[in-house]
């Protein structure tokens, strides 16, 4: 049995670069990881070159966050949770948003998921046969785009899998004339829309064998799943954010109709506008049953 490299890819926030220890020490709680050498996408320096162009930016931005009705959410969520909010929200607008930022993003993450299926000289250490891609948050959207770029050159993908965890590829754009979304930027490299595009998709990790594509998604987690909150006081149950999160019930479908039982729903933490940081949190995805079943048939 070949060696198998596990590459991990965080999402927004102060990500180290040695964040993946805290990953690979989980999922060895729950597998066996001989054979198997877990590595990070670190790319929280790209993220930091994102963030200086906000200053240049922040005009448009600012009306797309107001379009998005985010100050209902700022109001429920504290002023702690919100600046966390916000800085992926920024993060998810410019990235997809700025076709520049995009594939500047892009293009730095290609090489350094490339180098990390290399040995220091350069020589190959892993084939992508024997790579499974594990993301999480804006890393579960930045993932997939380079999956679908090397797609459009080679007409296969040839990773072991990728499993996404609270991934935003579902999020829609409230105004895609002036602010793309994930699968519009997908869209782009083939034509097509949204429902081509997640068909053209699934069934592209299909070629290759089941059980080699994962969404796992909180159905608590505002970033991927569209949450109605009960808010204190008033006991009212709301949606805070008006526009659509995750992927709509017919897309799901598709979804798994063309990878079978490739998008899982799990279900932790609480519809508490307070809990919006622990219900994203990477290391409890990391001990989901849906997420360890996943990476169990992976490995």
């Amino acid at each position: 049995m070949s060696e198998k490299l596990i590459v991990v890819a965080h999402g927004i926030g102060d990500a180290k670069p040695d964040f993946f220890e805290a990953w690979r020490d989980v999922m060895a709680a729950n597998h066996d990881l001989s054979g198997v050498t877990v590595k990070g996408l670190y790319w929280e320096d790209v993220l930091q070159k994102v963030a200086d162009k906000y200053p240049v930016v922040s005009g448009t931005l600012g009306e797309i966050v107001e379009m998005c009705g985010f100050p209902n959410l700022k109001k429920w969520v504290g002023n702690a949770s919100w600046k966390i909010f916000q800085d992926y929200i920024m993060d998810v607008l410019v990235y997809v948003g700025l076709p520049d930022m995009w594939l500047m993003i892009q293009d730095q993450c290609a090489l350094k998921l490339a180098a990390l299926r290399q040995n220091d000289d350069g020589s190959a250490a892993f084939s992508e046969q024997d790579t499974i891609l594990i993301g999480h948050s804006l890393g579960a959207a930045m993932l997939p785009h380079l999956v679908w770029r090397e797609y459009a050159f080679t007409g296969s993908i040839a990773y072991r899998g990728m499993i996404l965890l609270a991934s935003p590829l579902g999020f829609e754009s409230p105004n895609a004339q002036i602010c793309k979304d994930f699968i519009q930027r997908m869209g782009e490299i083939f034509g097509g829309d949204r429902t081509s595009t997640l068909d053209r998709f699934a069934r592209a990790w299909d070629m290759g064998g089941k059980n080699r594509l994962r969404f796992v998604s909180n159905e608590n987690d505002i970033v991927c799943s569209d949450v109605k909150y009960t808010l204190p006081v008033t006991g009212q149950v709301v949606d805070l954010i008006p526009l659509r999160q995750g992927f709509s019930p017919s897309e799901t479908a598709l979804l798994n109709s063309k990878h079978t039982g490739c998008v899982a729903f799990v279900s932790f933490g609480e519809r508490d506008p307070a809990k919006i940081v622990a219900n994203h949190d990477v290391l409890t995805y990391l001990k989901q049953p849906s997420f360890n079943t996943a990476l169990a048939a992976m490995l």
